[in-house]
């Protein structure tokens, strides 16, 4: 045992914010999962203003801010799934009270992270142009989606210092944190939104252009507030740990996290063949346009689940770490049960009104008519998404990531892709037939998570 260990000033600072090992599942639960509930909700807040304030511009505009933001997201990917390395690393240790590996877990995710955004932002400079050329129906989207991504592209750098620090507070137990720093981002964002497309400040007619400021200048300001809670936390000896690097902590991150890099890159591609599919429809812009304003909608409604998914992550860590197995089973199946029962309710609400919000998102009469069809079709399928969803998140934790991987792979390239192209291009069915592999692919995903969730081969898993 270290001395860090064995101190119990240290202990008693950090066991407050860790209560996830003892005492009620659902006190458990609670804690961690209203803060992070909040959270995730303000970040869906975000995409769905960008995409509202974007449709003052028009449907253009709307399908070259969702084109760009995927392609981002591409990048994006690699630094939340340093995240979910982070969280299992950091999470298993807080719970063994192993308070020195802890802190050296969150010092070289740091590193790392920062590292990986400088790389990214430069990665995604030299191939944007070659992935616009290959998902943009026409030329006006391409040039707008374009320089949207001269500016948006650096989010990459700040946001690698968010999702690592925010990470590291929810894997010590401490959900609030995480809240603060989105939200202030949130609001600076949706501030931003408004003053240079709808106000032409500080420069006129800045177009997409002010949306990409808007969302860097938020990732920005949520940078700085995130490294200055952390230097204000119990956590902040950590930031004395970056250097030198501790090259067996990084790879073990790196070998829980690249799986699920690799997962939502599959998720990802098979986005952007969608939108390949979508191009050949007989009405490729509001289909574009739709699938983005339809995504962003869905998201208010999935954004819980995620919570609960980030939720379940630290729960599960920390009970494995404490060797509390039965109960990191236990809460895995009472937070589902919680999301399945959410989105019955959510998805039913999407489903009847799924008019009017369409409605309220574009004043094209073809693209209304596509998000419509988009948010009844996948209502059906939202209490499936729960289960997968947090049942995943619980997998995670367990650094059990290569599961989900191959679940998803599996799902989105050999069910959800094929079926799109015959129902919306074979059988004639436009962007319906898309919508609808969509939710059947999500029926699939769900029914793998549960039978791996179920064998408890991930309780056997040593990070």
């Amino acid at each position: 045992m270290s001395e860090t260990t064995a101190n119990p000033e240290i202990e008693d600072k950090t066991g407050p914010e860790a209560p996830l090992v003892q005492g009620s599942i659902w006190r458990s639960i609670w804690i961690m999962s209203w803060p992070l509930l909040l959270t995730t909700v303000s970040n869906s807040l975000v995409g769905l203003v960008d995409v509202r304030v974007a449709m003052k511009l028009g449907s253009a505009s709307q399908a070259s801010v969702g084109i760009a933001e995927h392609i981002v997201f591409l990048f994006l990917i690699f630094l939340m799934s340093a995240a979910v390395g982070t969280t299992a690393v950091v999470s298993r240790a807080f719970g063994a009270k192993d308070h020195a590996q802890a802190l050296r877990g969150i010092a070289q995710s740091v590193v790392l992270g920062f590292t990986m955004g400088l790389s990214l932002t430069l990665i995604c400079f030299l191939v944007s142009g070659v992935l616009l050329s290959l998902f943009t129906p026409n030329p006006e989207v391409a040039c707008l989606a374009n320089s949207y991504l001269h500016i948006y592209a650096f989010i990459l750098i700040p946001f690698s210092l968010i999702c690592i620090i925010t990470a590291s507070f929810r894997a010590a137990g401490n959900a609030k944190t995480p809240l603060l720093i989105v939200g202030t981002m949130t609001v600076v964002n949706i501030i931003g939104d408004f003053l240079t497309v709808y106000g032409n400040w500080p420069v006129p007619n800045l177009g997409v252009r002010g949306i990409a400021f808007a969302g860097l200048t938020a990732d920005c300001v949520g940078a700085v507030l995130g490294l200055a809670c952390l230097y204000f936390s119990n956590l902040k000896d950590s930031l004395k740990q970056l250097w030198p690097y501790h090259l067996e902590t990084i790879s073990r991150i790196l070998k829980i996290g690249l799986p699920s890099a690799f997962q939502r890159l599959g998720w990802a591609f098979s986005l952007f063949m969608v939108m390949f599919i979508l191009k050949l429809c007989a009405q490729p812009t509001a289909a574009l346009a739709s699938l983005t304003i339809g995504m962003r909608i869905e998201a208010l409604l999935f954004m819980p689940l995620l919570a609960f998914s980030l939720a379940i992550s630290s729960i599960v860590g920390q009970n494995l770490g404490a060797k509390q197995i039965e109960r990191a089973f236990k809460a895995g199946w009472h937070i589902t049960w919680v999301g399945i029962s959410l989105m019955v309710v959510l998805g039913l609400g999407m489903f009847c009104l799924a008019g009017p919000l369409s409605n309220n998102m574009s004043h094209d009469p073809a693209t209304i008519g596509y998000v419509a069809a988009y948010l009844r079709t996948n209502a059906l399928a939202e209490p499936m998404l729960a289960l997968g969803m947090i049942l995943g998140g619980a997998l995670q934790g367990a650094s059990d990531t290569q599961t989900p991987m191959w679940i998803t792979l599996v799902t989105q390239w050999a069910v959800r892709l094929p079926l799109a192209w015959l129902l919306s291009l074979y059988f004639g069915l436009g962007p319906q037939g898309a919508w609808i592999a969509m939710a059947v692919s999500v029926y699939f995903m769900a029914l793998l998570v549960t039978a791996r969730y179920q064998s408890r081969g991930w309780i056997k898993i040593k990070v």
